[in-house]
C-alpha cells in the first residue's frame, strides 16, 4: 500500500521530497494493515496554492487509494518552505492498547 501511494503521488505530482509514513500501529485496533498514513510532500506544484488546494491536489493524485485508507495526514510544502523548515510535527500516539 505504501509503495502504491508513493507511486501515485510521484506519477501525478512533481515531488522534490516525498515520505509516506505508516502510522497504523499507533492506533487502537491495529490489525496489521495500512489504515493511517502521514504524507510529507514537497513540490513546486504547490506554489501559489493555499493549503486546501494543495490537499485537494494530493487527494486527486491518490486516486482510488483514498477509499482504502481510514486516515490521511498531509504535510504539503513548497521547496522554499521546506528549505526554511525541513520537518513536520509527528502525530501523537493514539494506541489504546499499550
Amino acid at each position: 500500500m505504501i509503495e502504491n501511494i508513493k507511486n501515485n503521488l510521484s506519477k501525478n505530482i512533481r515531488c522534490s521530497h516525498l515520505e509516506v509514513i505508516d502510522e497504523s500501529p499507533n492506533h487502537g485496533g491495529y490489525s496489521g494493515s495500512v489504515s493511517h498514513v502521514k504524507i510529507v510532500i514537497v513540490s513546486k506544484d504547490f506554489e501559489a496554492l493555499n493549503l486546501i488546494k494543495r490537499h485537494q491536489l494530493v487527494y486527486k493524485a491518490l486516486e482510488n487509494l483514498v477509499s482504502e485508507i481510514h486516515a490521511i495526514s498531509i504535510v504539503s510544502k513548497t521547496f522554499d518552505e521546506w528549505k526554511k523548515s525541513p520537518g513536520f510535527i509527528p502525530s501523537p500516539d493514539c494506541t489504546k492498547n499499550k
